[in-house]
């Protein structure tokens, strides 16, 4: 099976577990796998397969290894870009395709389509190696840069959700694959849930615009004092403070308690332990949207039923009778879900976490989304 590198701009990054779960799925598979990152965090040590920061090594003698068609479609496609300095572009795609050289990668995988996926695709015509890229939502609706030149020029792109497909194919290729970020079912398991006398509402993720938060803490404001209900809000964010400021000043203070950011581990022993996940997103003013959010499906996986918005991969990831969906942007509806949700008998609530468990074990297994893109890989042509 070939040797696959993943490109990230940086490694580990606490809020992208999405890119370290393929990682790990692809490993899994049978293949030899490495991180090639623009900055490498140290608590990269504690994976099992290789990191390295890019621009660390060079060998001259590799040089002397490119063939005159390689560095012609290499120079090719960095004079096609119109968003990147052309002589970077080129300098650091040359000391990428030699440490992926020394390593005997044969396929790179770059994650979200800016400058990671354009030294990916450069350093693939360098070594003569197949290339891909997958893009998660910012990359593509907020800061967009050459994306049919990048479809074009590498061997299969990947998108997250069903609308970022279509949006793709209507830059007229045809090389566009589907597939959903997987959880690792093995790993978010359900759990009994400890007794109380509170429903446990959850919000899971990074403070900003497109999650909605702002909505959620007036959905909440007219169900507080009529229900048991409380809010954990478990990220940070740059709204982090005016978040707290809204709690204050809608009166909820005391129902919702921000925990601040959490790591993995934490999530996984935790999150099992809550009723449900509420996760309002939204479009941003900027474009910035949540393509497939691998929270509602690591909820789901933990038997917890999820509160969302029918917009772009939600509606894919809800299942009928695993959750509810309404409007994006409606506090009003979104109170009425929850309210609607808090009213069910305790037995439908676990039927809902039990049907929410099913639906990602048939569609969103991480080890079964990742043998799909081992086929992909395998079958790229260079």
């Amino acid at each position: 099976m070939k040797k696959v590198a993943f490109v990230a701009p940086t490694f580990p990054v606490l809020s992208e577990t999405f890119i370290r779960t393929e990682i790990d799925s692809i490993e899994s598979c049978g293949h030899d796998v490495c991180v090639m990152t623009f900055e490498k965090h140290l608590s990269a040590q504690k994976f099992s397969y290789p990191i390295y920061e890019i621009g660390e090594s060079f060998s001259f003698n590799f040089l002397a290894r490119i063939s005159p068609s390689n560095l012609y479609n290499c120079i090719k496609f960095v004079m096609e870009q119109q968003s990147m300095p052309k002589r970077s572009l080129f300098a650091y795609s040359v000391k990428l395709a030699s440490q992926m050289a020394k390593l005997n990668v044969e396929h790179v995988h770059a994650h979200f389509a800016q400058h990671t996926t354009s030294h990916s695709i450069a350093a693939a015509k360098l070594l003569g190696i197949s290339c891909s890229f997958v893009s998660h939502g910012h990359d593509i609706y907020e800061h967009a840069f050459d994306i049919p030149l990048k479809l074009k020029r590498s061997d299969f792109a990947v998108a997250v959700c069903n609308d970022m497909k279509e949006d793709f194919l209507k830059l007229g290729n045809n090389n566009i694959k589907l597939l959903h970020c997987g959880v690792k079912t093995s790993l978010f398991k359900p759990q009994s849930k400890l007794k109380h006398n509170k429903i446990r509402l959850v919000f899971l993720g990074r403070l900003v615009e497109p999650k909605g938060v702002t909505y959620l803490l007036q959905s909440m404001q007219g169900l507080c004092e009529t229900y048991p209900v409380t809010l954990d809000i478990v990220g940070d964010g740059e709204l982090s403070e005016e978040l707290k400021q809204q709690a204050l000043a809608l009166g909820i203070a005391k129902h919702v308690n921000f925990l601040g950011p959490k790591e993995p581990y934490w999530v996984k022993e935790n999150l099992p332990q809550y009723d449900c996940l509420v996760a309002p997103f939204c479009v941003a003013q900027s474009g910035l949207v949540d393509t497939g959010p691998l929270v509602l499906k690591e909820a789901m996986a933990v038997g917890v039923p999820v509160i969302t918005t029918n917009i772009m991969g939600c509606k894919e990831i809800v299942a009928p009778g695993t959750g509810l969906m309404v409007n994006e942007k409606d506090a009003t509806a979104l109170a009425q879900a929850i309210e609607r949700f808090v009213r069910l008998p305790a037995e439908k609530r676990e039927q809902m976490g039990q049907e929410a468990r099913r639906n990602v074990e048939r569609n969103f297994d991480a080890f079964k989304q990742a043998k799909i893109l081992s086929k992909w890989i395998e079958a790229a042509a260079h």
